[in-house]
C-alpha cells in the first residue's frame, strides 16, 4: 500500500517521448470510465499482450403501452468485463496464447446470456461457477490451437479480469498480471502473483533472492489439458474508485508510488492511462505494457464507508469473502 509524496510534482513523474505514439482508448458511461492502452514497449520486436473491455446489457424497449410513461419503468441491468492477458512462450506463440485466452471470453460472454445479469443466489458459489465455466473455455481454445498447429504446444499466458455489477467488482487472477484499487489516495494490490518469488517470500527469503524469480510463473493457463487454478477476489466499489488492470510490462516498471501520483495527479483517465504507459517507457520499457484503468464517478446511493478490501480466504479458489 502507497501514499503520494506531497512533494513530488506530475512533472517529475511525466516521462520523455517514447518510440511508438502511445494510442489511448477511452469509454464513458454515466457512472464509469474507463482507459485501455496497448503498446510492443521499448525492446520487444511484437506485442503478445491482449485485452478486451465488454458492456453487457439487458434492456426492455416499450414502443407502446396503455398505462404511459408514469405506470411502467424500463428494465435495465448492465455489466462490465475487463481483461488483460499476457501471453507467454516466445515467438509467435504467446501472442497466440493471450489472443486465444480473450477470444474465449469474448465468446464465452457474447453465448453465455447470464452475464448480463447480476449474480444471484450465493454470490460467492455463482461467480466462481462462472469464472471456472471460462477458464474451462480457455484451456478448450489454446488446445484447439495446438491440435491445428503443433508448433505451438508450449505456449501459455496469464490473465487478469474484473467482472463490474451494480456496486460490486469480482477480480480474478492466473499468472502475474495484477489488478489493483486506487481508493482514498491509497494503492492496494488486489491479486497476488502467482511466481516463484512470491512463494520464496513466503518461506522468508529476503528480496535479494526472491528478485531473480519474479517472473518464473507457478501458474498459467497453457496447453497440458490441466486446468488453471485461479484466485477470486470479491469487493464492494465506492464513488471514486479506480480498477487498475495491467501486464508486468507496466508493474515492473512503474513503483505503486508512481503509479498512484499520475492517476491521482492526471487530468484525465486517458491521460493517467497514457503518462503510466509513458513512464513505464521511460523507465526502461523491456516487455509489452497493457493497462486498464475504470474509474468509478458516480452510484445512487451513498456507499459504505466501512466498506474494505477483503482478502483471499484459505478456499481452493482462494475465494474471498464479501459482506
Amino acid at each position: 500500500m502507497s501514499h503520494a509524496d506531497d512533494e513530488e510534482t506530475l512533472e517529475d513523474v511525466t516521462p520523455i517521448p517514447a518510440h511508438d505514439k502511445v494510442a489511448v482508448q477511452c469509454f464513458e458511461e454515466a457512472h464509469l470510465e474507463i482507459g485501455a492502452v496497448t503498446h510492443r514497449g521499448a525492446v520487444r520486436s511484437r506485442n503478445e499482450d491482449q485485452y478486451a473491455v465488454i458492456r453487457r446489457r439487458r434492456t426492455s424497449d416499450v414502443l407502446a403501452c396503455s398505462l404511459g410513461e408514469a405506470g411502467w419503468s424500463a428494465d435495465m441491468a448492465e455489466a462490465w468485463l475487463l481483461v488483460v492477458a499476457d501471453g507467454l512462450g516466445g515467438q509467435v506463440s504467446g501472442q497466440v496464447a493471450s489472443a486465444a485466452a480473450v477470444r474465449a471470453v469474448l465468446k464465452f460472454a457474447n453465448d453465455l446470456s447470464s452475464w448480463i445479469m447480476r449474480p444471484i443466489g450465493d454470490i460467492r458459489e455463482d461467480i466462481e461457477e462462472r469464472v471456472g465455466l471460462y477458464c474451462e473455455a480457455i484451456n478448450r481454445e489454446m488446445q484447439a490451437q495446438v491440435e491445428a498447429d503443433p508448433s505451438l504446444a508450449g505456449m501459455a499466458t496469464t490473465m487478469t479480469s474484473a467482472y463490474m455489477f451494480g456496486k460490486r467488482a469480482a477480480i480474478t487472477n492466473v499468472g502475474d498480471s495484477r489488478s489493483y484499487l486506487i481508493r482514498n489516495e491509497e494503492l492496494t494490490q488486489i491479486t497476488r502473483d502467482h511466481t516463484l518469488a512470491e512463494q520464496l517470500k513466503d518461506h522468508g527469503l529476503p528480496s535479494e533472492v526472491t528478485h531473480a524469480y519474479r517472473n518464473v510463473l507457478t501458474r498459467c493457463f497453457d496447453t497440458t489439458g490441466k486446468p488453471a487454478s485461479f484466485d477470486l477476489f470479491l469487493i464492494k466499489l465506492q464513488p471514486g474508485d479506480r480498477l487498475l488492470l495491467c501486464s508486468d510490462g507496466l508493474s515492473d516498471m512503474v513503483s505503486d508510488a508512481q503509479l498512484l501520483r499520475i492517476i491521482g495527479m492526471a487530468d484525465s483517465t486517458a491521460d493517467a492511462c497514457r503518462i503510466m504507459t509513458q513512464t513505464a517507457l521511460r523507465n526502461g520499457g523491456r516487455d509489452n505494457i497493457t493497462l486498464l484503468l475504470a474509474h468509478m464517478l458516480n452510484t445512487n446511493s451513498e456507499a459504505d464507508p466501512a466498506e474494505t478490501l477483503h482478502e483471499g480466504s484459505d478456499l481452493e479458489s482462494n475465494l474471498s469473502t464479501m459482506s
